[in-house]
This record gives structure tokens, sequence and C-alpha cells, in this order.
């Protein structure tokens, strides 16, 4: 039997020279890998987070290729500060390439135009690879696009580590309907995640990834659940 969340490989479109690039995406998951580093389009519509699992703290939700692999929770013994941390756990020894993240939607509107870092601290055990994520979903030609994808490729940790700091920076563009963000776990293990903060920062500030739109051919379709700001980042608080 097939996964739900099943990937394909996406048809990349040549532009005219000064188009911005983009991917057509015709089906509705794809795990691909752009200009070097892996873009996680988890599905474009609400995108692709299907399925979403409410697992975990407050405002959080588990998604990705093999969601049902892993597990969400809100861990009370294993924090940096305050009195908890938020979990990703491989259910039993993964596949290398198997991954899921944790997931909170947030509104873009007050974020457009705007620089914006995620940042945070992620703890590991024995894990595969394990990191911060951020993606910025919109509408491009009144299509569903992925804005914006930040995964940290090659800078994610392995292994096992302490608690190790970690930032996304990225420019939220003026078609952004959601900002979607949480930490990615692949392969076997366990990490943890604390201290997470979303804050505007000045424009002298270094970008780590740069706008690449990839857009569907469906038309945008706004996910329930998404928070008017961000909510929860220290998850002391429960389900």
């Amino acid at each position: 039997m097939k996964h739900p969340l099943e990937t394909t490989q996406p048809e990349l479109t040549r532009l005219p020279k000064g188009v911005t690039h983009r991917v057509r995406i015709r089906n509705r998951m794809r795990l691909s890998s752009v200009r070097g580093y892996l873009v996680l389009v988890l599905v474009l519509g609400p995108i692709g987070l299907t399925p979403l699992m409410a697992q975990g703290p407050q405002a959080w939700l588990i998604a990705g290729q093999d969601a049902r692999e892993y597990e969400l929770s809100r861990d009370i013994e294993v924090f940096r500060s305050g009195e908890a941390s938020m979990r990703l756990r491989a259910r039993g020894n993964r596949h290398r390439d198997d991954w899921a993240v944790s997931v909170q939607m947030i509104d873009a509107t007050s974020y457009r135009d705007k620089r914006i870092r995620l940042s945070g601290y992620v703890r590991s055990e024995d894990v595969g690879s394990g990191g911060l994520w951020l993606r910025v979903d919109g509408i491009v030609d009144e299509n569903a696009a992925m804005l914006v994808m930040d995964n940290l490729e090659g800078d994610r940790i392995k292994g096992t580590k302490e608690w190790t700091r970690q930032n996304i920076v990225v420019d939220i563009p003026p078609e952004s309907v959601t900002i979607l963000i949480g930490a990615m776990i692949t392969g076997d293990g366990d990490i943890w995640l604390d201290d997470l903060r979303f804050e505007e920062v000045s424009t002298t500030v270094e970008l780590t990834a740069s706008s690449e739109p990839i857009v569907t051919n469906d038309p945008y379709s706004r996910p329930p659940g998404v928070f008017p700001v961000p909510t929860n980042l220290s998850f002391e608080h429960p389900a």
C-alpha cells in the first residue's frame, strides 16, 4: 500500500531570462532538490500538510512524508529553560530518508516586506539529522505557490548533541499568505526544540535563504488552523 503522501519528481519550467525561476507542480506532493538543498513542498493546497495530526504542545502539529512513523510530544523532563520542550521522536529504526516536521502556521499579512528571523535551540540523540525549518506560502498568478523555503540543509545537526542554537533569516514577499515554522527530523533518533523566537530583524542581517517561487497549477486554498501571530514558542502550554 502506498503512503498517502507518496512523492514524485517535479517538472522544471524554463522561463525567459530575468524572470523568477519557478517549478511547476502538477501533483500534490513533492520532495525535490533545487539548487543543492532539499526543498520540502509538503503539499501546496493547504500546501501539503496532509495528514496533519494534532499532537504535542498546543498550536503545533506533525506532518510530512512519513509523519506516522514519528511522534511529536511536549517533554517535561528534557528542556533548556522553562518547564518543557518540544520533542520529535522516530518510532523505530527508520530509513535514512524518512522524515517528518513539526508545524505551526502563521498569517503572513503583518510580516510582508519584512526580514524575519526564526531562531531556537535544538538538542539531538542518535538522530539522522534535525533542525529548524521555515516555509512561506502565497499566491502567484492566482495559483498556490511556495515562495521561500529553508530547512538548513547542510547545517542540520546529526548524531547526539547538546543544545545548539540555529537561525533562519528570510524576507517575506508581498505575495505571502502563510508562514510555516517548526523543526524537521530525518531518519532515526530524537530531537528537542526549545526557546524558539520569531522576530523582525534589520536588513543588515544576512539572509539564509532567498525567494525562489515554486508554483502549482492549483488555486490557493487557505489551510485551517492559521494563527494571527506565533504562539506557544516556549512549549509551556500542553495540547
